[in-house]
């Protein structure tokens, strides 16, 4: 989410291979319901994770920048 859908950026992020990112995020699809190919549902996701890391809820490794 913080590499605006760059998939290649957000993998050599993460330091994982691109195709483990394609299948983490298609897994996390049919486990949420979610497509994040779409915008609306992709905003609401990223959203949740936001508002979770700030309340504690999930924690997070790397900060959430005020955007």
């Amino acid at each position: 989410m913080e590499r605006d859908r760059r998939s290649e950026e957000a993998a050599a992020a993460l330091h994982i291979h691109p195709n483990t990112l394609a299948y983490r995020l298609r897994r996390f699809g049919e486990l949420s319901g979610r497509d994040l190919s779409s915008t609306a549902e992709f905003t609401e996701v990223w959203l949740a994770v936001r508002t979770a890391g700030r309340l504690g809820i999930v924690e997070v490794t790397e900060g959430l920048p005020d955007r």
